[in-house]
């Protein structure tokens, strides 16, 4: 689910000139968000940046069948002036897209984490816990097009012998989707994050049952390491949406233990929401539950 912004100041005057301004042939924007939270947990309270982001996107026509496109995200905490402000890329990749597909290389969410996590791990701010995946950066990754119903997606992350885990990391991805049911099957090597073989494999199972209702399920099991379960469920009520995820951890070494997180949101405007949501998170069977809730804002432009 899941974001910051560089402090700057520019007029509407002159994103709207950067925006307009391109090659023959291409676009680029402007865009970015203003997020904050007031949290809540065990650990005391805060006000704090929940992910603000500012970057640059856009795309130029090559031919009739080739487009290349790009991303530049950065992230900085918005929330209190500092005069070290430490600015990070979020995402930044480049690509070529067509009827073959897409093939983009940088930095961007890992393929194994949109497809079988995020449904589950839903929230604005709170977050639940998840089986490993290769870290991002230094990626390259292909999304194909539909056939029939079916998309699969595959991503190497290559780290050379200058790098302390070296070697190629391996993300794959299959999806089939057929009327409301959608069906995902991925598998992360870990390569280059583990020291021996351990693996994540993850299945996930969404099915549209109304327009305004959506349920899915996740099983995810890392190698010698833990197994998950998640079930979530995510109604639009007009003026925004009302979700709620659980989750059970199995470790291999102990106990099983549970996560149970809900929230709703509101929308001002198409680019403006409020949220709350509260959740009970487990950090393992033996440890006590910590309450958490959090409230916030997102505006977008």
């Amino acid at each position: 689910m899941k974001k910051s912004i560089i402090a700057i100041a520019v007029s509407s005057a002159a994103l709207a000139s950067v925006s307009s301004y391109a090659a023959e042939g291409s676009t680029v924007d402007v865009y970015g968000n203003i997020q904050y939270a007031y949290t809540d947990n065990d650990a005391g309270s805060d006000f704090e940046d929940n992910g603000s982001t500012f970057g640059f996107k856009g795309e130029t026509k090559i031919d009739q069948d080739l487009t290349a496109f790009f991303k530049y995200e950065l992230e900085a905490d918005a929330d209190e002036k500092n005069g070290d402000v430490s600015v990070g890329i979020d995402q930044a990749f480049v690509g070529l897209k067509g009827n073959f597909g897409k093939v983009q290389v940088g930095t961007f969410d890992s393929i194994y984490n949109n497809a079988i996590q995020d449904s589950v791990d839903q929230f604005e701010n709170l977050e639940f816990s998840s089986n490993d995946t290769t870290t991002e950066g230094d990626t390259i990754a292909y999304f194909s097009p539909s056939f029939n119903g079916l998309e699969i997606q595959a991503s190497a992350q290559v780290k050379g012998s200058d790098n302390t885990n070296d070697g190629t990391a391996v993300t794959l991805v299959g999806k089939y989707s057929v009327d409301a049911l959608t069906v995902a099957l991925g598998y992360d090597s870990l390569e280059n994050d583990q020291a021996d073989d351990e693996n994540t494999i993850g299945l996930n199972v969404g099915y549209q049952v109304m327009p305004a209702l959506n349920l899915s399920a996740k099983f995810e099991t890392t190698k010698d390491a833990e197994d998950r379960v998640g079930l979530a469920a995510r109604y639009g009520y007009g003026a925004g949406d009302v979700y709620a995820s659980a989750q059970v951890i199995s470790p291999d070494a102990g106990d099983e233990y549970n996560e149970f997180g809900a929230g709703v949101t509101y929308s001002l405007a198409s680019n403006v929401y409020v949220y709350g949501e509260v959740a009970s998170i487990e950090a393992s069977s033996t440890a006590d539950a910590d309450t958490q809730t959090a409230v916030g804002v997102y505006y977008g432009f």
